[in-house]
């Protein structure tokens, strides 16, 4: 079964400053795309694709979410009190690296 690409036929002119343009420009390749696709995409309303940085951040948020529900699952298996306090610093420690992970992609908005 050969499914044959639809082929783009029309152009749309948009008059952009060179400030937007360069914006654009700048916006379309941070997301690894072309200008034409980063307009066509956002235009549309369809999702974005991420880039490495947010790709690198929801791997540690996933691993983050693994490790607290193990450590959940260990507090309900083992309710020991002598034990407890290796779990609430292990849960302080993943709040710290959670806030750094926050702190940094707000930084990385405000560069954008």
């Amino acid at each position: 079964m050969n499914r044959e690409k639809p082929v783009r036929t029309v152009a749309v002119l948009v008059r952009l400053l060179p400030e937007e343009r360069n914006l654009l420009k700048a916006n379309a390749g941070m997301h690894g795309m072309t200008m034409s696709d980063y307009i066509r995409q956002t235009c549309l309303g369809i999702r974005l694709r991420r880039t490495p940085e947010e790709k690198r951040r929801l791997r540690e948020l996933a691993r983050i979410g693994v490790n607290l529900n193990q450590l959940a699952r260990w507090a309900n298996t083992y309710k020991r009190a002598a034990e407890a306090v290796e779990v609430v610093t292990a849960l302080a420690s993943l709040e710290r690296r959670i806030n750094e992970l926050t702190m940094s992609s707000l930084a990385g908005e405000e560069e954008a």
